[in-house]
């Protein structure tokens, strides 16, 4: 495996991952300029919550990804977003295997899990090849207000 490099998400690179831009359906993924991030209180501006629970990816001297884990009841949430221009390359697949090896020094004892976009694949494929299944589809309401139907996916070992 690579020589990743997990480190805390300062402000610096939570501005730089506001910058990120997916393209398509990916965009949905985009967030608002860090001042807007800072306006909404989004959990990423939040200096306690991103020490607390955000971790930033870096591989040759750059920032590729940054994970989320957060303890909700008595389940470990997985969030994780990889840089555009490493996407689709295979990068996903260590970066979890890093977040999960990282969920189980944190939360030893509790059920890894996480939630997506039914309509993310790819993702989708990367979540199932490191060994989270599927267990319950539902409609969910977002930032924007909208409605998207996401999955549940538990890790199991």
């Amino acid at each position: 495996m690579e020589n990743y490099i997990l480190m805390e998400l300062s402000e610096e690179y939570a501005k730089e991952i506001c910058s990120w831009r997916y393209e398509g359906e990916y965009s949905i993924y985009n967030f608002s300029n860090w001042d807007a991030v800072v306006e909404n209180g989004w959990d990423l501006s939040i200096e306690k919550k991103r020490k607390l629970e955000f971790i930033s990816i870096h591989l040759n001297n750059e920032l590729i990804s940054y994970g989320r884990i957060s303890l909700k009841a008595d389940k470990v949430y997985i969030g994780i977003g990889l840089k555009p221009s490493f996407c689709g390359k295979g990068y996903g697949k260590n970066i979890m295997k890093l977040l999960i090896k990282e969920c189980k020094r944190r939360f030893p004892n509790n059920t890894i899990a996480l939630q997506v976009r039914s309509f993310n694949k790819r993702a989708i494929n990367c979540y199932n090849n490191v060994g989270f299944e599927i267990k319950d589809k539902y409609m969910k309401r977002t930032f924007n207000n909208s409605e998207d139907e996401f999955y549940y996916m538990e890790y199991i070992e």
